[in-house]
């Protein structure tokens, strides 16, 4: 008599799930009606999610941000910034700081064209020579 195999076993892993928490009803309903219009960091803490998985649910339901609410961001944006500088506040360090640099170009200006004469004295002299 032939023995038989024993069948093979099929061994199914089921994934743990740690740390993922799911999207309830009330967060997804604030999350549709906030996102077009609300700064998605600060929904993010709203809703205490991260930044990533804000965005990932936006996109899964098709959700963008309006018109209105990007030209706002650009407009923001390309404001210059509200920094009133007086004539006071330009105060003697920065003018310090500009003849410093301007003097230090003009020394290093002078050494190299002290070390070029050097140079071609001694070409001159090491023709001169043979």
């Amino acid at each position: 008599m032939a023995a038989k195999k024993p069948a093979k076993k099929t061994v199914t892993k089921t994934a743990k799930k740690t740390g993922v928490k799911l999207w309830t009803k009330a967060e997804l309903s604030t999350l549709k009606k906030e996102y077009p219009n609300t700064d998605t960091q600060k929904l993010a803490k709203k809703l205490t999610r991260t930044l990533e998985a804000v965005r990932f649910q936006a996109k899964k339901h098709g959700l963008k941000k309006t018109k209105s609410y990007m030209q706002s961001l650009y407009k923001a944006a390309s404001k210059p910034a509200n920094k009133t500088v007086t004539k006071k506040a330009v105060t003697k360090k920065t003018v310090a700081k500009k003849v410093v640099k301007k003097a230090a170009k003009t020394v290093a200006k002078k050494v190299v064209k002290k070390v070029a004469k050097k140079a071609t004295k001694k070409r001159a002299a090491c023709k001169t020579k043979r």
